[in-house]
């Protein structure tokens, strides 16, 4: 249940960080994510990481930015950086949307997560 306390304090401290509008938070279930079997190092591992490193930040009285996985490394970006532009992925082109996976013939030198700032 800590997620669930979690999001519900991040929703509740978010409009002090956003310009006064409170954010809403999506607060899921690792096996609702995973779906086709028991979690693997990296469904286990990364949570745990991303729980610690925000964290320390907290521990820092560091606030504002938000932890994440850049160029294969855990680390930390600006808040900013999330609505600085326009995201988008091109579901037609990167996923299978009937089996809710990426279109992967093959994984060799494809990013762990689909992300991208190009406008489609």
């Amino acid at each position: 249940g800590i997620g669930d306390i979690v999001a519900e304090r991040v929703r509740e401290l978010s409009a002090q960080f956003n310009g006064g509008k409170r954010i809403d938070v999506i607060n899921q279930k690792l096996g609702y994510l995973v779906r086709c079997g028991d979690p693997d190092a990296i469904d286990s591992i990364a949570p745990m990481a991303y729980g610690n490193l925000a964290l320390d930040l907290l521990l820092k009285n560091v606030s504002g930015r938000l932890v994440v996985l850049k160029n294969g490394h855990y680390d930390n970006i600006p808040l900013e950086t999330v609505t600085a532009s326009k995201k988008v992925v091109n579901v037609k082109e990167q996923y299978n949307t009937d089996r809710l996976r990426p279109h992967y013939g093959s994984f060799d030198r494809r990013p762990l997560f689909l992300m991208t700032n190009e406008v489609a």
